[in-house]
């Protein structure tokens, strides 16, 4: 996940408070990007919500609970480090 710093947002971000709900930015009308307060939770939760790979091994891990019963991390095929 890509980081920036936008100092031209701050005031928009001050005024938006701390609110529990998403900010949804358009570009001319069109939805372009969307921001979730992150207040208590660490960087990598965000980029794993949206990682397709990750999201598939859950997937995959919730159906073999529900059809096998109970699985252990060794099971899970895991993607090799790059």
């Amino acid at each position: 996940m890509k980081t920036v710093e936008i100092s031209e947002l701050a005031s928009l971000l001050e005024n938006y408070g701390k609110s529990e709900q998403p900010l949804v930015l358009t570009c001319n009308g069109q939805p372009v990007a969307t921001l979730f307060p992150i207040e208590d939770i660490d960087i990598e939760t965000p980029s794993l919500s949206v990682n397709p790979k990750f999201n598939q091994i859950i997937e995959q891990a919730r159906k073999s609970q529900k059809e096998e019963g109970r699985i252990f991390l060794e099971q899970i095929p895991l993607p090799p480090e790059t």
